[in-house]
């Protein structure tokens, strides 16, 4: 019963992926655009999310039939594929699931380490997430998904703070003036961003859990927008008041660039606002990649119920988390490497992709 219960709208399944996107989003979209398209960089941000509207249409085709078609992605894969291929590529999806698990542990750690408590111990730090992360993922999805709601309110009433405090020091120099010989370097830029958006694929493994996935489209659509809106201000105001050859070097770009802020003595350490924001993004992502990988075993091996599995995970975290890497640097390369970033747009974007062809062709979607 608790299983049939534990049920959440669309609406609430999306804004768990807003809130879940955030931190990679606030580390990752500067950089790659500074990267790769230079003061344009903030065009494939919007470039990234017009993307993402083509995957939530893809995924509107797997759940066009709500109730009476497959439940969650596993569901999907098993119809396009046939029951042998769809645990090949669920095997993949979770080894990659849990690899982004650690990843995202030891940032938190390394996060907290080197902007608040450099002389800590790293192992605190990821005990007492996966403390949190283990009643999270053991208790309910709604008030995981309320939760979530309530962050994002926080979280864009500070980022908009925060722009609003910068737009005295950003130069619009810096962003422009974007000629047509800037096409090539923004795409290439966009296509980094997507490793990240494709996150959006991961949440429908949750679909048992998503009451009225029929809505996916409206719903979607309203996900890439907001991400569109928020990546795109993100990447523009680190470029524009710090230059794109600084970001391109910077492993925390936006965070760095609070520290420009000087408009009113109060305002002068908002950094510490958008840490604190940070962490409780930090927490979301943990446990949403815990809980898509504690449902993608609870297929392989056809459990009853995924919380089974929550336990073992958290303390696969703990050992994980803290063996992961020696540092940072190294976890910043791992993570910016074009190996990372092509697997990410592959899981998010190329299989589902693929699957509806397949399946299409198959008769099966």
């Amino acid at each position: 019963m608790r299983t049939l219960n534990n049920k959440i709208s669309m609406r609430q399944a999306m804004i768990m992926y807003v809130v879940a996107c955030m931190s990679p989003i606030t580390r990752v979209f500067p950089f790659a655009g500074a990267k790769t398209a230079a003061h344009a960089g903030w065009l494939s941000a919007i470039l990234a999310a017009l993307a993402l509207l083509v995957l939530v249409r893809v995924f509107a085709a797997f759940f066009k039939r709500g109730a009476d078609g497959p439940a969650n992605l596993s569901d999907v894969f098993e119809l396009a594929y046939g029951s042998i291929v769809a645990k090949i590529i669920l095997v993949f999806y979770a080894a990659w699931v849990a690899l982004l698990f650690l990843i995202y542990i030891r940032f938190f750690a390394e996060k907290m380490l080197s902007t608040m408590f450099p002389s800590a111990n790293i192992g605190f730090f990821i005990v007492t997430m996966m403390a949190l992360v283990l009643v999270a993922s053991r208790g309910r999805l709604e008030a995981f998904a309320r939760f979530s709601e309530i962050s994002l309110i926080g979280f864009m009433v500070i980022i908009t703070v925060l722009v609003l405090c910068l737009l005295p020091a950003f130069e619009i120099r810096n962003v422009l003036p974007v000629t047509p010989s800037d096409a090539v370097p923004v795409v290439k830029g966009g296509l980094q961003m997507l490793s990240i958006l494709g996150y959006f694929s991961l949440f429908f493994f949750l679909g048992d859990h998503i009451s009225d996935k029929e809505h996916t489209v409206k719903r979607g659509s309203r996900a890439a927008l907001h991400l569109g809106i928020v990546t795109t201000v993100i990447t523009a105001i680190c470029i524009g008041t710090l230059s794109h050859r600084i970001v391109e070097r910077m492993p925390m770009p936006f965070f760095s660039t609070t520290k420009l802020i000087t408009v009113m003595q109060p305002l002068d350490r908002m950094e510490a606002f958008l840490l604190c924001s940070w962490v409780v993004a930090d927490f979301i992502i943990i446990t949403a990649f815990a809980l898509i990988l504690m449902n993608i075993i609870k297929k392989l091996f056809a459990a009853r119920e995924a919380r089974f599995f929550a336990t073992p995970i958290a303390f696969f975290g703990i050992v994980g988390g803290i063996f992961l890497v020696t540092s940072r640097f190294e976890l910043e390369a791992f993570t910016r490497s074009r190996v990372t970033m092509t697997i990410n747009s592959v899981a998010g974007f190329g299989i589902p992709i693929l699957t509806l062809i397949v399946g299409k062709l198959r008769s099966k979607i």
